[in-house]
C-alpha cells in the first residue's frame, strides 16, 4: 500500500503554503548554501520538489544535492537540515521525482559512510579531505524508520530505491538484514528482489549479531528453490492460485555479488560454478527462463569472480562455445577483459577467440579481430585470418576491416601497408592521430591510431609518405603535429623521407611547401639546403605558438636553414623586426625565446633581457608561492646570452631557498630548480650546495606522493651530479608510486628510462632495484590498468622499459665475469 502525506484533503495551494511555512520555520537556511558559489537557498527550493512539472523538480533536486554533498565525497551542513523534508517528499505519491530523491539520499548517506575513511591523495594531504557535518549522524538515524515504510510502496522503482538507500544505514545492519530477508519472501518484482539480496550483502559486513545468519541466507540464494509440480486447477483452484502467487526469483548472480561484497577477501570456487550454471543453462524458474540477460549483466557477473582466474577462464570458454548469440558476444568481451589482466589468459583464450573471425555475425567478427589487435605479437599465428578481412569484397563490415588492419599492424605484418595507405586518404576512416598524452583519450577508440599503426613500417615509406602528406594537408592544426611526428619517427628509424620533402619545396602549391617545411622540422636541424632558403623565406611570418600554421615562423626557419637573421631581427624594436603588429607582450616573449635559442649571438640584447629579468623579479605575486611572471624563462635567456652564472645564480638560489620545506611550493616550481641545476653545473663551488637542495626537495615531494615534481627534480639532480648514489633510491621510489603507462605523466616509464641511463653509466648502482623489476616481468597479472583495449600494449611498453634497465645492468655484470674469466685463464 502507498504511504505518504498527500495533503489531507487540502487544496494544492493550501498544502504548498503550509509546507512553505514549515520549511521556513524548521530549516536553518543559513546552513543551506552552494559549496561552489555564494548562492543561498530558501524554502522555495524544497517546495519545488512538489512542482507539477518534472524539470522544475529535477532542477531543485540538483541544487539540494550539491548543497548537501557537493561532488559526492562529503556530507555538508545542508544535508541534516533538508533530509527530513527529502524523506517527506519521497513518501508523497504526488511528488514526481521520488526515485531521484531517494538516489540523492543514498548518495549523501554513502558519503557519510565513506568520508571518514576515504583515502586522500598524498599531494592533498593536510590541505583537503572529505568531511561529515556533525549533525548528520543523528539526522540520518531519525530518517531510517520513515524510509522503512517505503519497502511496501506500490511503485517497485521506489521500493528498489528505498532498499538501496537503507543499505547505507550500516549502524542498523542487524535489524535491516532481517527486514530485507523477510521482505524478499513476499516480494513479487524480480528487480526489487535482486536489490534486496545485494543490500543484505552490503549490510552483512557491518552486522554484529546476525552476521552468520545473513551469510547463510545469501549462500542459500546461490541455489534456486524448486517450483514443484503445478497443481491441477480442476482439482484445487486455491492450491493453484497459491502456487502461482508464490514469489520465486533466480537471484544466484546477485547472491554471488552480495557474498563478494560481504566477504571481500574470500574466494570460493562455488562462486564461479554458480555463475557459470546461471549463465550457461536455462533458469529452473519458469518465469525467468525467457528473461534475457544483457551482455553487460554477463560481463559484470564475470567481474564479480575477482581473482578466480581458473573459474573465470572456464566461464569465458563456456560462453564462447555457447549456442546463444548473447552469450557468445559476452564471451568475447569477457575473454578480452581476462587477457587485458592476466598474461597467462592469452594462450588459454586466444585460439577460441580467433575462431570468431569467421563468425556469421559481423559484430562478433569485428570484436574477435579487435582482440587479435589488442594482443599484438601474441596473435601472429592468426595473421592469415586477419589478412582475409582487408577488402570490402572479403569483409563487408567496415569496423571488422578496420580492426583487421590494426591487428596486422600490431603484428608487424606488411600486408596492412596498402590498406593503411588507402585509409590515410579517407576521412572518417575510424583511425585518428592523437598525441602520446593520455589525457582525453577514449578507452573505446584510442586503439585506432595512425601514429602507432604506421610506426613499424619504416621500410614502406615510399607507399605511405604520399598519402600521409595529403592527409596532413587536410588535417586540423592540432592533428598536424602528430602526423609530423610520424614522419620524424620514420626518419629517426632510417627511412629516406627527406628527399621527397625537399622535392615538395619546389611545388607551386604553397600548402604543399608549408606541409613539407613543417615535416622537415621533425627530421633535425638544418634539413634544408641553401638553395631552398629563398622559397622558404617567402613564407616567413610572425612568431607562432601553434605548429602547423599557415606561415613559417622565424624560429622554425632558423631551425630548418641555420639562418639566424629573422630571429636576430626580433631582438630589435617591433618596427625594425619586420612585425610591427606584435603586441608588447608577444614581442617580449619572442625576444626571450630568441635569447634562449641564440645564446651569445644575442649579446647586443643582453641589457634588454637583463631588464626583463629584473622586471619579473620586482613583480608582486598575490601569494608567497606564486612565481614572478616568466622569471625562469627570462633568467634562462639572460644566462644563455651572457654566459655569466652570477647574472642569475643568486636570484635562483633565493627563489628555491625553501623548496624542501614541507608543503611549500617553490616559486617557479621545478622549472626554477632545473635551471638552477643547469647553472650550478658550470659553477663547481655551488654544485654540491645545489645538489643537496635538489635531494632534499625530491625527498619532500616523494614523501607527499608528488611524483610530478619529484621526477623533474631527480632528473635535474642526475644531470648535475652524474652520481648514481644520489638518484637510484629516489628512482626506486618513483617506480613504486608512478602509475602505469597510459596514465597522466610521469608514468612508471619515465623513472625506468632514467634508471636505464644510470645503469648504462654504472651497472652495479641499480642492483638494489633489479629484484623488484624482475618481479614486474615475472608477474602473471599485468601491472597496468585492466579492462581496456590498450592494456596489452601498455604492458608491452612497461616490460620493454624494465628489460632495458636489466640489460644495461647485465652488461656490467657480463663484463666483470669476462674479466674474471680472463684472469683465471691467465693464472
Amino acid at each position: 500500500m502507498s504511504t505518504g502525506n498527500p495533503g489531507g484533503g487540502m487544496s494544492a495551494e493550501s498544502a504548498g503554503a503550509e509546507r512553505m511555512a514549515r520549511f521556513a520555520a524548521e530549516v536553518d537556511w543559513s546552513r543551506v548554501t552552494s559549496p561552489y558559489h555564494a548562492q543561498r537557498y530558501g524554502p522555495e527550493v524544497l517546495e519545488q520538489l512538489w512542482a507539477p512539472d518534472r524539470p522544475t523538480a529535477e532542477d531543485a533536486l540538483v541544487d539540494l544535492h550539491h548543497a548537501s554533498c557537493g561532488d559526492g565525497s562529503s556530507v555538508l551542513a545542508a544535508a541534516a537540515e533538508v533530509l527530513p523534508f527529502l524523506v517527506e517528499a519521497a513518501r508523497d505519491p504526488a511528488v514526481r521525482v521520488r526515485v531521484e530523491i531517494m538516489e540523492t539520499i543514498t548518495g549523501v548517506a554513502r558519503a557519510g559512510n565513506t568520508a571518514p575513511i576515504a583515502r586522500v591523495d598524498p599531494v592533498l594531504e593536510g590541505r583537503r579531505r572529505p568531511i561529515v557535518d556533525p549533525a548528520w549522524p543523528a539526522a540520518w538515524e531519525r530518517a531510517v524508520d520513515p524510509l522503512l515504510a517505503l519497502l511496501d510502496d506500490d511503485d517497485h522503482d521506489v521500493r528498489t530505491a528505498a532498499v538501496t538507500a537503507l543499505a547505507q544505514a550500516t549502524h542498523r545492519a542487524d535489524e535491516l538484514t532481517v527486514r530485507f530477508r523477510a521482505r524478499f519472501g513476499s516480494e513479487q518484482n524480480p528487480w526489487v528482489a535482486e536489490t534486496l539480496v545485494l543490500a543484505v550483502g552490503e549490510l552483512a559486513r557491518h552486522t554484529v549479531e546476525r552476521r552468520e545468519e545473513a551469510l547463510a541466507w545469501l549462500r542459500q540464494r546461490m541455489t534456486v528453490e524448486e517450483e514443484g509440480e503445478e497443481p491441477d486447477t480442476d482439482e484445487d483452484v486455491d492450491a493453484w492460485l497459491e502456487w502461482m502467487e508464490k514469489p520465486r526469483h533466480d537471484v544466484r548472480l546477485q547472491a554471488v555479488a552480495a557474498l563478494r561484497r560481504a566477504l571481500p577477501e574470500h574466494t570460493d570456487p562455488a562462486y564461479a560454478r554458480t555463475t557459470a550454471d546461471t549463465l550457461l543453462t536455462p533458469s529452473p524458474v519458469a518465469s525467468e527462463t525467457y528473461r534475457s540477460r544483457p551482455v553487460g549483466v554477463i560481463v559484470d557477473a564475470d567481474r564479480q569472480l575477482g581473482d578466480d582466474l581458473p573459474g573465470r577462464l572456464a566461464l569465458a570458454l563456456g560462453l564462447l562455445r555457447h549456442d546463444g548469440a548473447g552469450q557468445r558476444e559476452a564471451g568475447l568481451r569477457v575473454a578480452a577483459s581476462l587477457m587485458s589482466r592476466w598474461r597467462s589468459a592469452v594462450p588459454e583464450l586466444l585460439p577460441a577467440v580467433a575462431e570468431f573471425t569467421d563468425d556469421p555475425h559481423p559484430d562478433n567478427r569485428a570484436s574477435a579481430l579487435r582482440v587479435l589487435a589488442m594482443c599484438g605479437a601474441a596473435a601472429r599465428p592468426w595473421a592469415d585470418r586477419a589478412a582475409a578481412h582487408l577488402t570490402e569484397d572479403e569483409e563487408p563490415h567496415e569496423p571488422a576491416r578496420r580492426h583487421a588492419v590494426r591487428a596486422l599492424s600490431r603484428m608487424g605484418d606488411e600486408r596492412c601497408v596498402a590498406p593503411l595507405a588507402r585509409l590515410l586518404t579517407v576521412r572518417g576512416s575510424g583511425f585518428g592521430c592523437r598525441s602520446s598524452s593520455p589525457s582525453g583519450r577514449s578507452r573505446e577508440e584510442d586503439d585506432l591510431d595512425f601514429s602507432e599503426a604506421l610506426a613499424p613500417f619504416t621500410a614502406h615509406t615510399d607507399t605511405l609518405l604520399g598519402p600521409l602528406l595529403a592527409r596532413i594537408g587536410a588535417a586540423s592544426t592540432t592533428e598536424r603535429g602528430a602526423y609530423h611526428g610520424i614522419i620524424g619517427q620514420w626518419h629517426h628509424d632510417g627511412a629516406s623521407v627527406v628527399p621527397r620533402l625537399l622535392e615538395l619545396l619546389e611545388s607551386p602549391d604553397m600548402d604543399e611547401v608549408l606541409t613539407a617545411a613543417h615535416a622537415l622540422s621533425r627530421t633535425g636541424p638544418r634539413a634544408i639546403a641553401a638553395g631552398h632558403h629563398a622559397r622558404l623565406r617567402e613564407l616567413l611570418g610572425p612568431p607562432e605558438f601553434w605548429a602547423g600554421s599557415d606561415r613559417v615562423d622565424p624560429f622554425r626557419f632558423r631551425f630548418l636553414t641555420g639562418d639566424d637573421g629573422p630571429v636576430l631581427a626580433l631582438l630589435r624594436s617591433p618596427e625594425e623586426s619586420g612585425y610591427p603588429e606584435l603586441s608588447t607582450g608577444v614581442h617580449d616573449n619572442a625576444r626571450i625565446r630568441a635569447g634562449i635559442e641564440l645564446g651569445p649571438l644575442a649579446a647586443p640584447a643582453a641589457g634588454l633581457l637583463r631588464g626583463l629579468f629584473r622586471e619579473a623579479l620586482r613583480g608582486k605575486p598575490e601569494h608567497r608561492s606564486d612565481v614572478p611572471e616568466d622569471v625562469v624563462r627570462r633568467a634562462r635567456a639572460l644566462w644563455r646570452v651572457t654566459g655569466d652564472a652570477e647574472e642569475v645564480l643568486p636570484d635562483l638560489l633565493e627563489l628555491t631557498g625553501r623548496s624542501a620545506q614541507e608543503g611549500y611550493r617553490t616559486p617557479g616550481g621545478v622549472k626554477a630548480l632545473r635551471l638552477l641545476a643547469e647553472v650550478a653545473a658550470t659553477r663547481p663551488p655551488v654544485a654540491e650546495q645545489v645538489a643537496r637542495r635538489l635531494r632534499a626537495t625530491a625527498e619532500e615531494r616523494l614523501g607527499h606522493g608528488n611524483r610530478f615534481d619529484a621526477m623533474e627534480v631527480v632528473r635535474g639532480l642526475w644531470e648535475l651530479t652524474r652520481d648514481p648514489r644520489q638518484v637510484v633510491p629516489a628512482l626506486a621510489r618513483l617506480v613504486r608510486i608512478c602509475p602505469p603507462p597510459g596514465s597522466a605523466h610521469p608514468t612508471v616509464l619515465e623513472p625506468l628510462e632514467l634508471l636505464a641511463e644510470v645503469a648504462a653509466a654504472d651497472p652495479e648502482s641499480v642492483a638494489p632495484v633489479t629484484p623488484a623489476l624482475r618481479t614486474l616481468l615475472d608477474a602473471d597479472e599485468r601491472p597496468v590498468a585492466h579492462d581496456h583495449w590498450r592494456a596489452v600494449m601498455e604492458d608491452d611498453a612497461l616490460c620493454a622499459a624494465v628489460r632495458a634497465v636489466l640489460a644495461a645492468a647485465a652488461t656490467g655484470t657480463e663484463g666483470e665475469l669476462r674479466e674474471e674469466g680472463t684472469g683465471e685463464r691467465t693464472a
